[in-house]
């Protein structure tokens, strides 16, 4: 490859696979990729597109919506949520991704409109993939395991995405799983801080709610540790947000109703047991990152960064009478903020 910026010019070899699970059906795929300094693969290249010089990225289809906007703003979101206590403060998004939209040809001819993604990688959370003790997790499914209905024996439920695959990280799991399915009451709020980090937890809970991610309550969900002790859940794969649902070609019945995080035990203890502290956040959320001023401002900046004539070219290359391109307008965002923050106001003023 050869890639070229104001700045640089760089050769290379790259390494192209795709990437996703229920979007590996999709006509137009994700893909990852990786840098290398020549073909022989033996010395990855780090190359700087505005994170610093990394040597792995993913392109992201964005399939289900047609705007590209809903996966990267509503993680900018969640970064300026994560900033604002602190959390993940040497991550680039504070332990979410973060990405742009750019256009994708293959052998000069257009194949689409992208968005260039920070992956689930390293990286994404800074951490050291010599030290044993990071580790980043996910859910890979949605079995009881990853809804802390039963302790893993194997990690083939909670995917390892960093850190080795081995049975110390197994057992990490597990003593995390098992304190959430069989501390009493007392002990989980006495003992929460040494397995959990409340910050990330109440705010993970908070914006499920408010952007009804209902695909994220256990399968998508990324645990990351730093200590191989405390976990801090982290958003990612937030396509199916603000109503949209997980083929982007209908709504969730959202005029009444919020998503809880489903039958997860994790968060059925979190919504019972700390519900004055998840009220006394979603105000202090309420006010400035998830106002809703901030939340559209957010969506049409992206929006308007995308020129008209490349979404032209993303219409007539995939808009097809078989395989129409699904998803909806930022319109239907709005709309959906009107409806569901009113109610979640409500709910949260009685708890």
């Amino acid at each position: 490859f050869e890639y070229r910026s104001k700045e640089q010019i760089l050769t290379g070899a790259a390494k192209i696979k795709p990437q996703g699970t229920s979007s590996m059906a999709y006509d137009k795929k994700n893909f990852t990729i990786n840098f290398y300094k020549d073909s022989a693969y033996a010395e990855e290249l780090g190359v700087n597109v505005g994170w610093g010089a990394q040597t792995e990225y993913c392109l992201k289809a964005n399939w289900i919506d047609k705007t590209h906007s809903r996966n990267v703003v509503t993680a900018k979101l969640v970064g300026e949520m994560q900033s604002k206590y602190g959390l993940f403060e040497t991550a680039p998004n504070n332990g979410a991704i973060d990405g742009f939209p750019i256009e994708v040809y293959i052998n000069d001819q257009f194949h689409g409109l992208y968005t260039m993604n920070i992956p689930k990688d390293a990286w994404m959370f800074n951490m050291d993939t010599d030290n044993p003790n990071h580790i980043v997790i996910c859910g890979e499914n949605w079995n009881d395991p990853v809804k802390f209905k039963a302790i893993p024996q194997d990690l083939k439920d909670w995917g390892v995405e960093v850190g080795p695959e081995d049975d110390a990280t197994l057992q990490k799991v597990q003593r995390l799983v098992d304190f959430v399915l069989n501390s009493s009451d007392e002990e989980f709020k006495a003992n929460f801080d040494q397995y959990l980090d409340f910050d990330s937890t109440i705010n993970y809970y908070i914006m499920m709610n408010c952007a009804w991610l209902s695909d994220n309550a256990g399968k998508n969900m990324l645990l990351a540790t730093y200590d191989g002790k405390v976990w801090y859940p982290s958003l990612y794969d937030l396509d199916t947000s603000w109503g949209t649902n997980w083929r982007g070609d209908g709504l969730y019945n959202y005029g009444s109703g919020i998503v809880n995080g489903g039958d997860s035990v994790l968060w059925q203890r979190i919504r019972t047991i700390y519900k004055k502290e998840i009220a006394a956040r979603y105000f202090e959320l309420r006010k400035d990152v998830l106002n809703k001023e901030n939340i559209m401002t957010e969506f049409n900046n992206f929006k308007t960064s995308i020129p008209k004539e490349v979404l032209d070219r993303e219409t007539a290359k995939w808009n097809t009478a078989e395989h129409p391109i699904p998803g909806y307008d930022i319109s239907q965002i709005e709309e959906y903020i009107d409806i569901v923050f009113p109610r979640l106001d409500t709910e949260y003023r009685v708890w």
